[in-house]
Parts: C-alpha cells; structure tokens; sequence
C-alpha cells in the first residue's frame, strides 16, 4: 500500500518480510545489522511520534544496555541517515525531537498501520452485516502482509511483545476473514485456504472450528467430522486437553444437522 508521503512523494515503509523503504520509483531495503536495524525498528513500531532515546536503547538492548547506549544510538541514527541520504529518495524522514527521534511520515504509509487501519474498518462493516465491505476491507489488510513483522528482530522485550501482538493480529484478521466468507458462501476457495491453515497451526481451534463449518456446508460431513476427531486427538495427547466449548458446538450440530447453527457468524 502507498500512500501521499513526504514532501508529496508516494512512499511506503515496510515491517512485512523485509524491511524496505518504497518509493514512486524504487525500492530500498535497510542495510543489514540487528543493532541498526533495531533502531530503524524502534522508530518505525510508533511513527509519526518522538521515541526518547531511552525508549529507543530499551527496545535496542532490553536489560542490558552497555555503557554508552546513548551514544551508540546516535552513531545508529547517523548510520541510517547516511542510508537514507544515499537513496536520494527521502530527505528529512528522521527527525531530531527534544530526547529523541521522529520518523516523519503518516501512520498510513506504514504497512503494519495501514493493515491494522484497515482491520478497525472492516470489523464494524462485518458486524453490521456488510459482507461484502468487511471482505474488501479484510483482503487489502491481508495483501500488506508479505511475511513476519520486523523479521529477524525480537532480542528484546520490548520488539518480542512486538512482533507477538502483530503475529496475533495477522491472524485474527485471517479468522475474521474466513467467518466473513463463510457468511458470504465463499466455501470452496476458503476450504482450500483452510486446509493448508489447519495443518499450519495445528492447535489453532478457531481455524479448525471454521473448516468443519466450510466442510458441512459443502456437503461433505464425514471430512468435518474428522476435522474435529484429528483436533481431539492433537489436543488430548499433546496436551491432556479437550477442544474448547465452540468446537464442540459445531461438532455437536454436525452431529444434529442444525445448518442455522453452523452458518451464524462468530464475530468478536
């Protein structure tokens, strides 16, 4: 996604699979180095606000921060900013505030911002029953994400509880998707979808309880069913658990042939 940017350019900054920088024109990936491009990922996780230099050596080190930190924070910058001169693209994106640093852009040409905007969209449409608005708006979320937030960067607190909270978003916004496709009759291509989500994440019983529901609903009950038996199995021997109540529910109005149950949207 790119959207109006500095100095009126069309710039993006990417968080997805590598950490790039997009112009009208071309395509810059920050230079390698965890350190520096913790700094980058320090600025760019709250854009368009002044990140003190504390915040910026606690996301960079954690706990244990060396002697100089401060200092070693702006021989980073300095080295990002010799980067950025260099692309000749982006002239002034990192601001020198009272404490700190500004990475000036909007929030939307960011693309972990951009997709969680969309997300906040989305989620109302779908409540208030506008399938085919929150299907939109879920499918430009998904088509920013091209691989793991901040890849590679998760040596402190700080960028672990990070990138977590932006792996959990990503796939709340795939259930959310899929339950909108549900509702919508979409169920051959989400089938597909799910099978190779199932098989992804294992004990993800959203997903599970979604592909049953895809299942039935195209006629194949004995497949559903044995979606929920494989669950069963995974969870009682891996953890000495039963699938939760949900699970259950679906599996149960399989059982009963209850089609009104199995359609209803489970949105939260």
């Amino acid at each position: 996604m790119s959207v109006s940017g500095l100095e009126g350019r069309e710039i993006s900054i990417r968080t997805f699979g590598s950490l790039e920088l997009h112009s009208q024109d071309a395509i810059f990936e920050i230079p390698s180095g965890t350190k520096l491009r913790s700094v980058w990922a320090a600025l760019v996780i709250d854009p368009g606000s002044t990140v003190s230099m504390e915040t910026v050596a606690e996301i960079v080190w954690g706990a244990k921060q060396p002697k100089r930190s401060r200092e070693s924070v702006h021989v980073y910058i300095s080295q990002l900013r010799a980067f950025l001169d260099s692309c000749g693209e982006f002239p002034g994106l990192i601001e020198t505030r009272s404490g700190g640093y500004r990475l000036a852009v909007d929030k939307l040409d960011v693309d972990w911002c951009a997709f969680d905007e969309a997300m906040k969209t989305a989620r109302p449409k779908a409540r208030a029953g506008d399938l085919d608005g929150a299907w939109k708006d879920f499918e430009s979320a998904l088509a920013l994400y091209r691989g793991p937030f901040l890849s590679g960067l998760s040596d402190s607190p700080q960028l672990e509880a990070a990138v977590n909270e932006m792996n959990e978003l990503y796939l709340a916004c795939l259930e959310q998707r899929n339950e909108v496709m549900l509702a919508r009759g979409d169920v051959a291509p989400l089938i597909r979808e799910l099978l190779k989500l199932t098989r992804q994440f294992p004990v993800r019983e959203t997903m599970h309880r979604q592909l049953m529901r895809a299942l039935y609903l195209s006629e194949r009950q004995i497949e559903a069913l044995e979606v929920y038996n494989r669950l069963r199995h995974t969870l009682q021997g891996d953890y000495g658990v039963e699938p939760g109540r949900q699970v259950r529910n679906v599996h149960q109005s399989i059982l009963e042939r209850d089609c009104d149950a199995i359609r209803e949207m489970i949105f939260v």
